[in-house]
């Protein structure tokens, strides 16, 4: 029977950090942003929690145990029990990110923190900081662990839904601090958890958010050696028919950065007055020059 190996997994989580050195970065300090918001923004004010943090949160309040225990303990155990299903790469980071969270957690407890009146400013705050931690940490492929190693081993296992297994679970979490903390700290947790929610996504999208820009002129030559010897960028060209007179329009078609698209709308109107520009947003690229497909 196969066994964990930890002169094994330590090498190879060697070569994995040097081969995604990013990874390493945005996984540590996001876990550090999610840990001092547990122990400074929600610990105080015993607010309630979902996923492994709920649970950790749970024995704090009715144990007097440090969440660190409960987040080291929950996740070697959660991963003892789905790694021959997860890829190596998802237990390593999730591993890792585990253990610094136990260790940052130890650590932010040796310090006290000013406590806010105001418990709703309290509870957005730390939704908005265990957001862009937990945001960091999902953009580079990286794991939390607690009911994401449940979730994603179950999928593979038993081919369960994702999303709605992972709601039941933190649901049934969320609604069982009732027995540990008020009616107000209940609501207030789930404030918490939809302002988390928000923030990562917004962190998630900001990272990727580009402008997607499609021009129609009569420069097209002038506007397409811009894009390509100037901005070093390439593009598309589409051919076009306009509706009306039915004479030839081709389009060109190229995804840039905010300032970038800027760039080209200030060249392309310095041109041609007349020329027709579509801006839109685009939440995500992947392909040659934007994110590579083994990062999704």
């Amino acid at each position: 029977m196969e066994r964990f190996n930890i002169r094994k997994i330590s090498r190879q989580f060697g070569e994995l950090i040097r081969a995604e050195w990013g990874t390493f970065w945005y996984a540590t300090l996001g876990a550090i942003l999610m840990n001092f918001s547990i122990v400074a923004l929600v610990v105080p004010y015993r607010f309630a929690g979902a996923g492994l943090s709920g649970i950790a949160l749970l024995t704090r309040y009715v144990f007097d145990i440090s969440p660190a225990w409960v987040i080291a303990i929950g996740n070697l155990l959660l991963l003892a029990w789905g790694w021959r299903v997860l890829s190596p790469r998802f237990v390593l980071w999730t591993l890792y990110v585990s253990l610094l969270s136990s260790g940052s957690v130890a650590f932010f407890e040796l310090f006290s923190y000013p406590v806010l009146a105001n418990t709703f400013l309290a509870a957005l705050l730390a939704g908005v900081c265990s957001g862009i931690g937990m945001g960091l940490v999902f953009r580079v492929g990286g794991s939390t662990g607690g009911t994401d190693v449940i979730v994603v081993a179950a999928k593979k296992r038993w081919g369960v839904d994702v999303g709605m297994f992972s709601f039941y679970i933190n649901t049934a979490i969320l609604f069982l601090s009732w027995f540990a903390v008020d009616l107000e700290q209940l609501l207030m947790g789930g404030v918490l958890l939809y302002v988390e929610s928000v923030t990562i996504d917004s962190v998630l999208k900001s990272f990727d958010r580009r402008k997607q820009v499609t021009v129609i002129t009569s420069r097209m030559e002038d506007v397409k050696r811009f894009i390509v010897e100037e901005m070093g960028k390439g593009a598309t060209i589409i051919r076009g028919e306009g509706a009306y007179t039915g004479a030839e329009r081709p389009m060109i078609m190229v995804v840039l950065n905010r300032r970038q698209a800027m760039e080209l709308k200030l060249f392309t109107v310095s041109l041609d007055p007349n020329a027709f520009i579509i801006m839109a947003d685009v939440a995500e690229v992947v392909g040659e020059g934007f994110k590579h497909w083994k990062n999704l």
